[in-house]
């Protein structure tokens, strides 16, 4: 187990973890989508959000946690334990990490409730938002079994389980924060679809003028620049016709902003690659255009080390050196999972 907030690996995690950590946000959720048979019996008004996470280092780049204790409607205490998923492909074994998450929960209330004589409740739910239609998965249908008879060995538990892939028919509901998360959330899938976009700013015009209003204004637009690879100027026309004036100028404050990182990200980057790859692997990149030669070189490296320098031939590395910034971030978060090169390119 891993105790503390550590640092989010992607922009994924991090709207996860700036949405779900609001209480009143994490509360719309469980209303929302857990069974009212469920949520009768919790006092979402006392929900308190931990601030230990479970998912070890290794499993960090796909997955994220939030952990937190409810009082029930008879007094007694119990956890909501909230897995977010977000690996491209499906994980037919999410039961079983919830599985260890959970013992450790358990392991963690016995440390601090020396004297406790029972183990609470533990509310598993997974939000599972990759490329890919999936169901949720139990243990039991995971164990190869010569005889049903023995399936009463086997520890089995349900989970809440919630798709926000492309396809999926799951209802994105609840109050304007919540919808705005789970939006962008199933957007990041199709990152050139202009409608997805406009559908996002479209809400981000309900939000107020206030202060937290304009933060989540910054969380969401900024999310949204970092996942989708729309053109510049659509994009700009896209903030002018679905934003008034002073969000707009504010959206595109990001923008810049955003740009500007991108871009001395990307001469640091490129100073780095050409003093170490070399004079002419460094001109190369250097004619790239700043805000997206870093992530260029680093996903070079990423994928000559996972399949071998050789394979890296002139046309994936042109492909590469002129992809988009959107390209590049859908490649890089495909790299892990794929069994081939020909996987992480592939046009779904």
């Amino acid at each position: 187990m891993a105790c503390g907030m550590n640092p989010v690996n992607n922009v994924h995690d991090t709207l996860f973890r700036q949405t779900m950590s609001h209480k009143d946000v994490a509360a719309d959720f469980l209303r929302n989508y857990l069974p009212e048979s469920v949520t009768r019996h919790l006092l979402l008004d006392t929900l308190s959000i931990g601030k230990d996470t479970f998912v070890g280092g290794d499993q960090r780049e796909h997955y994220s946690d939030m952990l937190y204790s409810v009082r029930l409607a008879g007094g007694k205490s119990a956890y909501v334990y909230l897995l977010f998923e977000h690996k491209s492909s499906p994980d037919r074994f999410v039961a079983l990490q919830l599985l260890r998450y959970m013992l450790e929960i358990w392991e963690l209330h016995r440390k601090q409730n020396k004297d406790a004589k029972t183990l609470p409740l533990i509310l598993p739910i997974v939000v599972y938002h990759g490329r890919t239609r999936r169901q949720a998965v139990r243990l039991l249908d995971l164990m190869d079994l010569p005889d049903s008879d023995l399936g009463r060995y086997v520890p089995d538990f349900d989970q809440a389980f919630y798709d926000f892939s492309p396809d999926s028919e799951e209802e994105i509901k609840g109050a304007i924060l919540l919808r705005l998360a789970l939006t962008c959330l199933r957007a990041k899938n199709n990152p050139t679809v202009e409608r997805h976009v406009r559908e996002i700013f479209r809400m981000l015009r309900e939000l107020g003028d206030d202060a937290p209003s304009l933060q989540w204004l910054t969380t969401i637009a900024g999310y949204v620049f970092q996942t989708m690879d729309i053109d510049r100027d659509v994009m700009h026309t896209i903030v002018r016709e679905t934003l008034g004036p002073g969000k707009e100028e504010a959206v595109m404050t990001i923008a810049e902003r955003l740009r500007s990182e991108g871009r001395t990200e990307g001469r640091m980057q490129g100073q780095t690659e050409g003093r170490t790859e070399g004079r002419m692997e460094g001109r190369m990149e250097g004619r790239v255009e700043g805000e997206v030669l870093g992530r260029s070189a680093v996903l070079q490296r990423q994928l000559a080390k996972r399949f071998g320098r050789g394979i890296l031939d002139l046309r994936t590395q042109e492909r590469l050196r002129t992809a988009t910034a959107g390209q590049l971030d859908l490649w890089a978060e495909r790299i892990l999972d794929a069994r081939t090169i020909e996987d992480v390119f592939r046009e779904y």
